[in-house]
Formats: C-alpha cells, structure tokens, sequence
C-alpha cells in the first residue's frame, strides 16, 4: 500500500494512493514506528467510508467560511480569487494542496493527522486528525498529533 519508501533523518516518507482526495499523497511516520503499523493508518485512511469522508468535507468548509470572517476584505478578496466563497461539499478537498499523512508512534488504536496547504490560512495550513473512527479535528495546524487529550482538539468555529 505504501510505496516508494525512504529514510530522511528521523523520519520514513514515502507515497499511498488517498481516494478521499483521488490521488497520491505523502506519508511520513517517525523511525520508531512499526511499518506495519504505518501500513494500517494508511489502510484505515483508504477505506473511510463516505459519511465519515462527508464530515471531514464540512468541517474543513467550516473552517474555510470561519477564517474568511477572520481576514480583512483585502485578503478575503484574493482568498476568493483562489478558492470559490461558496464552495462545499467534497470539492473543497481540491483546494488542501500537498496533503501528507504524518504517523506518531502508537497508543492505543490508529491514529493519525493529515496535514496540508490551504489558501484561506496559509501560514498555518490544515490538519486533520483521526483516532480509530473518530473525526477528533479539522482546523488550522497546532502540531497536536493524534494522541493528545481530547480537550485540546478544541475549534473556534
């Protein structure tokens, strides 16, 4: 499932085929983490089904309409130059540029973050973190991983 694997520094990095996002992305997993491990994340992120796939959809919406309130009307305009105001549904998913898979060392359970480039934050990007079947967060990058306590997964919006 993951392929093309290599070492750099700490960290394996390598390329899994996403269906959410209908292409190929990055994976990234610390050297302390089992392969077989890392095969799982990838395995349980390939096969989300569509409700689960949906939710993710509308919370990155979410957090898209949160932040084009947030930004002065300059910025907002070339936020909108880029990305359509009204866009929804799981065409926002066009618009996370560059999404990589990143895996920790486990606990219990799977668990991991997708983490990715976004027009309407693009200093701190996006992340989305999964534990087991659970959507713990979509929101701007806070490099939480995905075994912090829940009550740090908090979102303004």
């Amino acid at each position: 499932m993951i392929r093309d694997i290599k070492k750099n520094d700490c960290f394996y990095e390598g390329i899994l085929y996403c269906p959410m996002f209908g292409k190929d992305i990055k994976i990234s997993y610390e050297e302390t983490v089992d392969k077989s491990y890392a095969e799982k994340c990838a395995e349980h992120l390939t096969n989300l089904n569509d409700d689960f796939i949906d939710k993710i959809c509308k919370r990155i919406s979410d957090y898209h309409q949160f932040m084009l309130k947030e930004w002065c009307d300059e910025f907002v305009k070339e936020i909108n130059e880029k990305v359509p105001v009204d866009i929804s549904g799981r065409d926002i998913l066009n618009y996370v540029k560059n999404p990589t898979l990143n895996i920790f060392p486990p606990k219990e359970g799977i668990g991991y973050s997708i983490e990715g480039l976004c027009e309407w934050e693009p200093e701190h990007g996006i992340d989305i973190i999964i534990r087991d079947d659970r959507l713990l967060y979509v929101g701007q990058a806070e490099c939480l991983g995905s075994w912090a306590d829940d009550d740090e997964y908090e979102v303004m919006f």
